[in-house]
């Protein structure tokens, strides 16, 4: 049975470089050239965010949910 890889963490390394840290153990570093919106928030609107389900990222500021696969580029086969 194959574990399902969840959000434990979010951060930010500079504004334009989002950080997940995973179930696994593992960190991604996610430039935010893919996710403008993302990367037009201010630094307290980048610290606003909820983690949903363990695999969804909302930002309060913008009207979006971005599921973990969209944000690694994590394309169904």
């Amino acid at each position: 049975m194959e574990a399902t890889l969840s959000i434990t963490n979010v951060s930010f390394i500079n504004e334009n470089t989002l950080v997940l840290d995973l179930s696994n153990k593992r960190s991604i570093q996610i430039p935010l050239d893919e996710f403008p919106d993302i990367a037009a928030l201010n630094t307290q609107e980048k610290e606003d965010f909820e983690i949903i389900d363990d695999e969804y990222l909302s930002f309060l500021a913008i009207d979006e949910i971005y599921s973990l696969k969209d944000l690694i580029g994590y394309k169904n086969q």
